[in-house]
């Protein structure tokens, strides 16, 4: 694990792929419960925002993984994904297209909501999940 720093049963999570410099985790571990912060699509060879709104989507995805598995879990422990965009019916596609690739063996998938925002600057698409350790059959 990646993890930052483990206070009273909480352990801090982050995402390997990049630096996290919030004083709030990108993820928290309480027992065998994970939460995540808002995760933003941060290129991790750049450390930004792609314009490319295909490529924010790719990276949420990849970002919502390493941040499971830092917890010690896999996707299978993830329960519900919550997704913010500027455009549901326009960003509502890419997610089903990667939604599909990263849950498509699971019988059972998890909860999702796709919330769209107003537009206020930065990334058109950011993601939350919850998951529970040790649960998945």
């Amino acid at each position: 694990m990646a993890s930052q720093t483990e206070v009273g049963g909480r352990t801090a999570l982050t995402v390997p792929q990049f630096s996290w410099d919030h004083p709030i985790p990108l993820g928290v571990r309480l027992g065998n419960l994970v939460i995540s912060s808002i995760i933003p699509p941060r290129d991790p060879d750049t450390g930004s925002t792609p314009p490319d709104v295909k490529r924010q989507v790719e990276l949420v995805f990849q970002h919502m993984q390493g941040l499971i598995e830092d917890a010690g879990g896999t996707i299978a422990d993830i329960a519900r994904v919550t997704f913010l965009v500027r455009n549901k019916a326009n960003h509502r596609p890419l997610i089903d297209v990667e939604w599909n690739k990263m849950f498509a063996s699971s019988s059972v998938q998890p909860a999702r909501l796709v919330i769209e925002v107003p537009p206020q600057g930065g990334p058109s698409i950011q993601c939350e999940f919850i998951g529970m350790l040790g649960t998945a059959q």
